[in-house]
């Protein structure tokens, strides 16, 4: 067990470790136990917390930081531990030593995003950061260090450019009928986005046997490939792609002629056949990031739906024959449909005339029980949307692309629609269901994130207001632990992806660090997993009980004893826990209720819904919680008062 003195490096994790075993002697800093109470105090907070942040003290500002941030330092770490600042990340000074400045000035900062170039991993990428900073006075008042609480947003950032560019391209292309003008304004734009030599777009030759160039954009580094110029054979693309290649003398591989040294192939494929590749060039070594190669993925997939539905249009004008065989085998589904009004020439219905083995595959509806039908007969209760968009592609010439709902069919649609002749309009579609659930998984998740933190932050906030104790370090010790107990709740929480946690690895954790030598913990009681929003006011209110009884009670002598028991009843719906202490002092209500009874009122029965019963006797204390395994939960913690 680490010296009082030295409790606020106790937890932490990897870095927690690595702190305690550092030289910090040989540093300007000094032992630990002699660190300044400000600086003890906000690295016990960074190293108890999950978000990435670090800490800059002294005139040499060096480096103290937590896990999480640790990952942001890439190959750095652990090197930068107890460096000056401005000797960790010397590469990007010119653009954060000024905010580092301006906090030792006494100027806090908060930015929503900061772009870097930084070298942390071995080669020059961009990052982006949104953080604050924070001066931290000394007890004379004086800025003696930096606080900072900080997250790399680069995913985000990427995935909105992604997002824009994909939309650039939808309305660049949208418009356009002819595929080798798709192919033209779709390399071009991919091409300069990524700044490459070269984007190309290739396909099976007609036996199946090579891949060909199609189409090509350059900006002049590199010579041109001509359409059907080989790439590589159809059978060795599985084995080969998708493919990063950051220097081709030192990993060869088909597929970057024409005196290309770097490239990046993606292949395109349909119902688990290869169709088509989509690649691009540099004439020198680079390398390759994940951001660049997702972009490239989706915009694959992109291009490829709008070449199809490009080519869907020619072979709808050029002749039934050729119309009907691109019908049959396109991988989106296809509709012919005609609207049909009533008397007063309103789109009241529309039918379908044919639609193609894709329509089916997608909509679970047969190709037999389609052709024919009315919509309204087919799918009864289909969302009028339907009906008002395609009534005025039919009646404006406009093409439609629009995302959304069947509800009865239980699935979403991207759709393309187009006025094919007077009266009838032709529907390009996929089948993004699963693409929406994701969607909204995701959303879920941020906002059981976001719920969970402000209440962590809530009941923070309580304990740092409502903490009583003779000294400093008295209060420090107590605040620490309970945040500390709030934290093991959330780590848990985040383990099992915010479903709830199991009760008795719940008591565990959280009892076990109170037990010292010759002391004994006892858990008994069948597996229970407590929902999500139980965990954290469980794991408090264990706490309370702990620290109650290694201030008063069976934890604070030798050889005492703390025993949990458990049960569930009413059929498994209401869960009864049993606390009870022995071979320590006798337990002696207290005068008045402090803090931690507070806090076990107001989470197992304010927020739980849930009772408690405390027994004060001279065997020690005993207190029986009862509370809900099912139902609902307190949105907010209540705070003790």
């Amino acid at each position: 067990m680490p010296h009082r003195r030295l409790r606020f490096l106790a937890d932490g994790g990897a870095l927690g470790a690595l702190m305690r075993a550092h030289d910090w002697a040989a540093t300007p800093l000094g032992p630990p136990e002699d660190w300044p109470e400000a600086l003890k105090t906000t690295v016990g907070i960074m190293l108890g917390s999950r978000q990435p942040m670090y800490v800059a003290w002294g005139p040499a500002r060096l480096m103290l930081y937590n896990d999480s941030y640790a990952v942001l330092c890439g190959a750095r770490h652990p090197a930068a531990l107890g460096k000056p600042f401005s000797d960790v990340w010397f590469d990007v000074m010119e653009d954060v030593g000024p905010i580092v400045d301006r906090a030792f000035a006494g100027e806090a900062t908060h930015m929503d995003d900061i772009a870097l170039v930084m070298t942390r991993n071995g080669y020059p990428e961009e990052a982006h950061f949104s953080f604050s900073t924070t001066p931290v006075r000394d007890e004379e008042g004086r800025v003696a260090g930096m606080f900072c609480a900080c997250a790399e947003i680069t995913a985000r950032i990427m995935a909105e450019r992604r997002q824009a560019f994909g939309l650039a391209l939808d309305q660049a292309l949208r418009d356009i009928a002819d595929p080798a003008r798709v192919a033209e304004v779709a390399l071009r734009m991919l091409g300069a986005q990524l700044r490459v030599g070269r984007c190309g777009y290739a396909e099976p030759d007609e036996h199946g046997e090579a891949l060909l160039v199609t189409a090509e954009w350059g900006d002049g580094t590199l010579p041109s490939l001509p359409p059907g110029t080989p790439l590589m054979p159809v059978e060795a693309a599985p084995a080969a792609l998708p493919r990063r290649i950051d220097d081709a003398a030192t990993d060869p591989v088909e597929g970057l002629p024409g005196g290309a040294a770097s490239g990046l192939l993606i292949p395109i494929a349909s119902a688990g056949r290869l169709t088509a590749l989509l690649y691009v060039h540099q004439a020198v070594p680079r390398r390759w990031l994940e951001a660049e190669e997702a972009l490239l993925r989706e915009m694959a997939e992109r291009i490829a739906a709008s070449l199809a539905r490009a080519q869907a249009e020619v072979a709808l004008r050029a002749s039934e024959a050729r119309w009907r065989g691109l019908f049959a085998a396109m991988h989106e589904g296809f509709a012919l449909c005609e609207m049909v009004r009533d008397e007063a020439g309103r789109d009241v219905d529309f039918r379908y005339l044919e639609v193609n083995d894709a329509w089916e595959r997608l909509t679970g509806i047969t190709r037999k029980a389609a052709e024919g039908q009315l919509v309204s007969v087919l799918i009864p209760g289909v969302e009028p949307f339907w009906i008002e968009t395609y009534g005025r592609v039919v009646r404006s010439g406009e093409p439609a692309h629009v995302e959304y709902q069947v509800a009865t069919l239980g699935a979403w649609f991207e759709v393309f629609a187009y006025r094919t002749e007077p009266g009838r309009f032709a529907a390009v579609f996929l089948n993004v269901t699963e693409r929406k659930a994701s969607e909204e998984r995701q959303a879920l998740l941020a906002r059981e994130v976001d719920h969970r933190a402000k209440n962590a932050l809530a009941v923070v906030l309580a304990a740092l207001r409502l903490t009583r104790a003779d000294s400093l370090p008295a209060y420090r010790a107590a605040v620490e632990g309970r945040v500390a107990a709030l934290a093991r709740a959330q780590t848990l929480l985040a383990r099992e992806n915010w479903s709830g946690a199991a009760l008795a690895q719940l008591l565990e954790g959280e009892l076990k660090p109170f037990i010292g030598e010759g002391q004994h913990l006892v858990l008994e009681g069948p597996p229970v997993h407590l929902q999500g929003r139980a965990v954290q006011p469980v794991a408090m209110a264990m706490h309370e009980l702990a620290t109650n009884a290694t201030k008063h009670g069976a934890l604070s002598v030798a050889g005492g004893r703390v025993s949990v028991s458990w049960r569930t009843e009413d059929g498994g719906a209401t869960l009864v826990m049993r606390w009870r202490e022995s071979g320590g002092p006798p337990a002696v209500a207290p005068n008045r209720q402090g803090f931690g009874s507070r806090v076990l009122e107001a989470t197992l029965r304010g927020q739980l819904g849930g009772g408690i019963a405390m027994e004060w006797s001279p065997q020690g204390l005993a207190c029986t919680m009862t509370l809900p395994l099912a139902g609902p939960v307190a949105e907010e913690p209540p705070i003790p008062e």
